[in-house]
């Protein structure tokens, strides 16, 4: 028999055969959405959205299974060269358990694309809480019709403490 010659008779050589097909052709396919995962890069990705009151003041809470933020802000039309901001006041409250929290509010245009962010919480790792209060004049991007808030989180590490 020659070397490369199969011991299986006919019909059952092309059923092993497809069946080593297969598993090669789903271990490509898990290799290669495994590279495409690693590969490209997550966008923002915004959660409810809430339109922007022009015409005044507004009030609203948001609410994730990592935080919760109580804000009102007060809408402040420009003049001349300055832009038009908004009077941010928020209580962010996180959940307990987290060692690093971000949170960042978006503007938003008509169709929904992101077109200015500002930072409004980020304490720090490992320093606690950080300031619960937030107070701060934020200026709004010319076109921007919703706000929106997203945010990054990390649980607390539990570290064993060595044993004698």
């Amino acid at each position: 028999m020659a070397p490369y010659e199969s011991r299986l008779p006919g019909p059952d050589r092309s059923a092993a055969f497809s069946g080593v097909k297969a598993i090669g052709i789903v271990c490509l396919m898990t290799l290669v959405s495994v590279i495409l995962a690693s590969c490209s890069t997550p966008g923002r990705t915004v959660g409810e959205t809430v339109p922007l009151n022009r015409t005044g003041h507004d009030t609203a809470t948001h609410r994730t299974m990592d935080y919760r933020i109580e804000f009102s802000y007060a809408f402040q039309p420009g003049h001349g060269s300055t832009s038009d901001s908004i009077q941010f006041n928020a209580r962010v409250i996180p959940r307990r358990g987290l060692n690093t929290f971000v949170l960042r509010l978006h503007f938003l245009d008509e169709t929904g694309q992101i077109i200015g962010t500002s930072i409004l919480y980020a304490p720090g790792a490992r320093r606690g809480a950080g300031r619960p209060t937030i107070s701060r004049l934020i200026e709004v991007p010319d076109g921007a019709a919703r706000m929106g808030f997203s945010h990054e989180a990390r649980e607390q590490r539990i570290r064993r403490g060595r044993r004698p």
